[in-house]
């Protein structure tokens, strides 16, 4: 989808097609908004994914900036609350992002990517869009069929599973390098392409998790900087890029899960 993969457009394409389709991922469909998320990273209108609420938004403007402004409710203050919200969040965000575009802009609440009218999309993209569609049915098929053959259990032990473990890493990784206290987000009239890619945080998952994610977390400000750079320079490049940006490059060494909870529970808004 970022155009890294070959100099061909039809590789990209076809190979991209088959593997997003593969993983139940509308390949147009996410291609199109995550290009989008390149072009207006961290903007309040422009941007396509985890695109915070405001205060105002919220009906707290005369409330405090602090977590009891979020309910009444002390359960739902509550860690087992927040963490509960949290894993919804990472198996289920996903999908409910490609249904309904939650956690998108204001303009395309309830947009879903598998409709070739929607608002996310121009008239010309119609057909490709159908063309994602076409192969998310023929691997829905496959799992039906399967689950018939082999059973059920077994689709979900061998699909299932895996595909919940992905779509936890694509949230996680999505969310945390875009949201932290520290990192703001701009209005038209202050944002540019290089504020937005340069509100992105690099972060260390350990070098187990670095090496089997291809290092995209520890290595993503370069990814918005660069994004059709292939990943197998993103570690090179960003050496370069820490001595170029100096104070301007952000890292986070904290622990991921630890971060994943943490930002979850303070970052629920920006001010207006």
């Amino acid at each position: 989808g970022h155009g890294a993969f070959s100099d061909s457009r039809t590789v990209n394409n076809v190979t991209g097609w088959v593997l997003h389709s593969a993983l139940l991922v509308p390949y147009y469909s996410w291609k199109y908004t995550h290009s989008q998320h390149h072009k207006g990273t961290n903007s309040m209108t422009r941007d396509e994914v985890f695109v915070p609420r405001t205060k105002s938004y919220r009906g707290l403007q005369n409330k405090p900036s602090t977590p009891a402004w979020i309910t009444e409710s002390m359960f739902e203050e509550t860690p087992a609350y927040h963490l509960f919200k949290v894993v919804l969040q990472s198996l289920f965000g996903w999908p409910m992002y490609l249904i309904r575009n939650a956690s998108g802009p204001k303009y395309a609440r309830g947009a879903s990517h598998f409709n070739p009218n929607s608002v996310l999309f121009k008239p010309e993209n119609f057909w490709q869009i159908v063309i994602s569609d076409v192969g998310l049915l023929l691997t829905a098929s496959a799992i039906v069929y399967y689950s018939f053959v082999y059973s059920a259990a077994t689709v979900m032990c061998y699909y299932g599973v895996p595909y919940l473990i992905v779509n936890f890493f694509l949230v996680t990784i999505t969310f945390l390098q875009h949201t932290d206290a520290a990192v703001p987000h701009y209005s038209d009239d202050t944002w540019n392409f290089v504020r937005g890619a340069l509100c992105t945080v690099d972060r260390d998952y350990g070098w187990i998790l670095n090496t089997c994610l291809h290092h995209i977390n520890d290595t993503h400000v370069a990814h918005h900087v660069f994004s059709q750079m292939p990943h197998y320079h993103a570690q090179e490049a960003t050496e370069h890029l820490k001595k170029k940006l100096g104070k301007y490059y952000r890292y986070d060494s904290t622990n991921f899960l630890y971060s994943l909870y943490h930002n979850y529970k303070y970052c629920q808004f920006v001010e207006d």
